[in-house]
């Protein structure tokens, strides 16, 4: 039954097919692209840098997303043919959840997570949501800060959300306009 459900829900919503384009930002070319599962052991490479070591993300949790029923969108970012930041979303009834945003630190503060955010959201518009949503570290003020700038309002903190260091998570929403 919980599987004929999932599957009815699945849809309401009808994956369309990411188109590659070339983005420049501060004069640098980048490629953005739908992520695809040969881009993993670059992506947890990836995750090292920017979390210190750590892997918020296993292969098999990308695997999960990428093979998922439900309709899903991940994109990744190249500059000389580098992964330099990859966002995902995953839609569930009339919300879209941003699943994952991660930018190379050296690429931070560039304008690329804004541009990758609103790619999902673009998507998430394209797909009739109502809502976009995301968790945030408490502690992740540059993330916070730019969730905030692009429409992003708290909703709740979540205690102890995320099992790395028991931090504490902001839950946030925008309204898809």
């Amino acid at each position: 039954m919980l599987k004929r459900f999932r599957s009815a829900i699945s849809a309401f919503h009808h994956k369309e097919g990411y188109i590659t384009h070339e983005q420049e930002i501060a004069d640098k070319k980048f490629i953005v692209r739908e992520m695809s599962t040969n881009d993993i052991k670059e992506l947890l490479q990836l995750e090292k840098v920017i979390y210190a070591g750590e892997l918020p993300w296993a292969r098999s949790a990308f695997l999960a997303e990428l093979y998922s029923r439900y309709v899903h969108l991940y994109l990744c970012i190249l500059y000389q043919d580098q992964i330099v930041g990859f966002v995902g979303i995953r839609l569930f009834f009339d919300d879209a959840h941003i699943t994952h945003v991660a930018v190379h630190p050296n690429f931070q503060k560039t304008g690329i997570g804004s541009l990758l955010i609103k790619e999902v959201e673009a998507f998430a518009y394209r797909q009739h949501c109502q809502t976009i949503s995301l968790e945030v570290r408490i502690s992740n003020i540059d993330a916070k800060r730019l969730y905030r700038k692009l429409g992003y309002e708290t909703k709740k903190r979540m205690t102890q959300y995320y099992k790395i260091g028991n931090e504490d998570a902001l839950y946030m929403v925008k309204k898809v306009e």
